[in-house]
């Protein structure tokens, strides 16, 4: 297996053009933008695993979700929280009910889990300020039950996972057995019906400085066996470092969570790289211009929860994520254009 072919800068730029000129999701049978007929394709069926605790940038990763529903390419199937903050649940919920879904199911881990201590600027203080049906993470349902309702119920190859916290998760759910769900242990439930994994964490090429907080660090245990463990691809990104957004949140109402979220964890830094917000954007929209994929190798997870990806050997199912030269920017604009976006219908 080998990287995809390079891609120049102008050929990206040339591309990248192309594509902000037809509408991205059309109505089939109707003209895009560029005066081609773009055929209506379904929606993404997505499960989005965030810790949505230290950072803000994990808000931005759902807002971005709820956008990307409202306009018809995603469907969101569940939330699991993977963090044992009590305030992420409430807080997902909050932002579940300002994009009008309060009802989605949302998990959180009841078992084998890891306390990061990382706290929230955020979660609190706005889910305080709201009326929500879970008032801490105890309240919520098993994670890893909803995570097999939630497949079992789903036609075969059809789920994308989207993880952007720890994986405590995705760790459990490949331990589980059969249930009143479903009759198929963890992995091979995951074969019959998952399309892939995208797994927001470590840094590439390599990253081995332990004091460093990220998504692979909090439970490193559950990040070395669900690397391992995991059947089918799973496409790793650490993009985002030098894409900042979250800025135009101010030109939204003031009471709108995510907006909140960031003022309260920013302060007068003006947006947050956007770690999370790539990784549901991608999973989204895999067939956009932005994207290379480097499938030769794999991605090797120290114990600590540190990380390389080597060059040998290849893997059947590893896949890291890599934008396309130039493509930085347009990315930046697309998170900003998106989150920004008003909710199509407030919950009650």
């Amino acid at each position: 297996m080998t990287l995809n072919r390079p891609i120049t800068r102008r050929a990206a730029l040339q591309g990248i053009a192309a594509w902000a000129g037809v509408a991205w999701f059309a109505h089939a049978a109707e003209p895009s933008t560029g005066g081609r007929f773009v055929e209506k394709q379904p929606p993404v069926r997505i499960i989005l695993d965030t810790d949505m605790d230290s950072d803000c940038d994990d808000a931005g990763a759902l807002a971005l979700l709820h956008v990307l529903a409202d306009r018809g390419e995603a469907e969101i199937l569940a939330i699991a929280a993977s963090s044992l903050y009590r305030w992420s649940v409430p807080y997902i919920e909050v932002i579940n009910r300002y994009y009008g879904r309060p009802d989605l199911p949302i998990g959180a881990p009841k078992r084998d889990a890891v306390d990061s201590h990382a706290g929230s600027k955020y979660a609190r203080a706005i889910a305080e300020s709201v009326a929500t049906r879970w008032q801490a993470n105890a309240d919520a349902l098993d994670a890893t039950a909803v995570y097999r309702r939630t497949l079992a119920s789903q036609p075969d190859h059809s789920v994308v996972i989207v993880s952007v916290g720890d994986l405590t998760n995705i760790r459990n759910l490949l331990r589980s057995g059969p249930d009143s769900h479903s009759g198929l242990a963890g992995p091979e439930l995951v074969r019959r019906k998952v399309i892939r994994w995208v797994c927001m964490g470590g840094r590439y090429p390599s990253h081995h400085d332990p004091r460093v907080f990220g998504n692979f660090k909090t439970d490193p245990a559950a990040t070395v066996e669900a690397a391992r463990d995991w059947p089918i691809e799973v496409v790793f990104s650490g993009l985002g470092d030098n894409i900042l957004t979250g800025s135009r949140l101010k030109e939204t109402p003031p009471e709108n969570p995510v907006r909140r979220a960031y003022e309260l964890y920013l302060g007068k830094q003006p947006a947050r790289p956007s770690w999370d917000p790539i990784a549901v954007l991608y999973a989204v929209r895999p067939d956009a211009p932005f994207w290379r994929r480097r499938t030769e190798g794999y991605n090797h997870i120290f114990p600590n929860g540190t990380n390389e990806w080597r060059s040998e050997p290849d893997s059947s199912t590893h896949v890291l994520l890599e934008l396309v030269a130039g493509a930085d920017e347009e990315v930046g604009r697309t998170i900003d254009e998106l989150i920004i976006q008003p909710p199509r219908h407030h919950a009650p």
